[in-house]
């Protein structure tokens, strides 16, 4: 009998010590449930990927220090996933709440975030592009010109740019390996999105025949305007203009016209330019867009405020135009705005 009870008290001991050891291996890969010794390591996260998923995957690639502990470890211990297709760098050390955090909250490190303000040029889209390492300013250049352009696109020979202004600005989250090909293609499909959205909004009935038309007054409402509120008034200002039978006379089509982006001063022997973007040499609306317009201007353009104005100048005291539709009061404003 008492041979029995020692051996009995053993195997209490050996099953507690068992017990006692699978109980902290059971933490310890909670703690630690990957397998690698490096400090920062990359996952990638699939789309439509759940926990499940991304464990399973994780193990067959021998990543994970036991899979069905870890995955009661998460029964146990449940913590919200939201995750996100994309690749994540985490802490190869890290606990399982941890790595589940930072895949939550990570960025994907192959994703690049380029915003693209409303107003600018195809060129200096392609510096932007540039500068976030994606591909060349010349490389983007030359997508927009080999993109198929809409059929109802006319007089393509005249223009700068084929896509100016038809290609929508935008905040835009690309893959860096993307081709400018791909990214042209999103950004021309997100402009028609927006201008069928903004069409559907103004209840407007506006065949593609005049998107070009539309697009190049809001082109250049975009680069005058000074905030969004006076855009529909520049707008009444091109109509009016329009309507009289007097020349645009807007600097930024003489800025678009000489091939630049921007100009300190417009020059006097400037507004000769023989262009047909140049609104001091011809006497109608330019060929096209001279840039790329967002929302807030193409609704301008297709609801102009009632106004009587043909004349504007900017008051650099208050950062707003001055409008008028007196010739001699807009020459006043204008040297009293000059300081003579």
């Amino acid at each position: 009998m008492k041979k029995f009870l020692i051996f009995l008290l053993i195997l209490v001991l050996v099953l507690g010590g068992a017990a006692l050891i699978g109980w902290n291996y059971y933490n310890d890969v909670g703690e630690r449930p990957l397998t690698t010794d490096e400090e920062i390591i990359e996952i990638t996260v699939e789309p439509n990927d759940n926990f499940s998923r991304l464990l399973t995957r994780l193990g067959d690639e021998g990543l994970v220090r036991n899979v069905l502990l870890t995955r009661i470890y998460f029964r146990m211990n449940p913590i919200e996933t939201a995750f996100k297709p994309g690749t994540f760098e985490v802490h190869g050390k890290g606990t399982l709440h941890e790595i589940i955090t930072e895949l939550n909250e990570g960025e994907d490190i192959y994703e690049v975030t380029v915003v693209i303000p409303e107003g600018l040029t195809i060129d200096q889209m392609g510096e932007v592009f540039e500068e976030k390492g994606l591909f060349t300013k010349e490389e983007f250049i030359a997508a927009t010109r080999s993109y198929i352009v809409p059929s109802w696109l006319e007089n393509i020979e005249e223009r700068r740019h084929v896509l100016e202004g038809f290609l929508a600005p935008a905040t835009y989250k690309l893959k860096i390996g993307q081709t400018p090909g791909y990214v042209v293609d999103i950004m021309y499909k997100a402009f028609v999105n927006r201008m069928y959205g903004v069409i559907e909004e103004l209840n407007e009935n506006l065949p593609t025949s005049e998107w070009n038309e539309i697009l190049t007054i809001a082109s250049m409402i975009e680069r005058e305007a000074a905030n969004t509120a006076e855009m529909p008034r520049v707008s009444s200002v091109i109509y009016n203009r329009l309507a009289k039978g007097q020349k645009l006379q807007i600097d930024a089509t003489v800025v678009y016209a000489l091939g630049l982006t921007s100009k300190d001063k417009v020059l006097l022997e400037d507004l000769e330019v023989e262009s047909p973007f140049n609104t001091y040499y011809i006497n109608a609306l330019p060929v096209g867009p001279i840039s790329n317009p967002g929302a807030a201007a193409i609704k301008a353009a297709l609801k102009p405020e009632y106004t009587e104005y043909t004349y504007y100048v900017l008051d650099p005291s208050i950062g707003e135009h001055f409008f008028t539709n007196d010739y001699n009061e807009f020459l006043r404003k204008k040297n009293e705005f000059a300081g003579e």
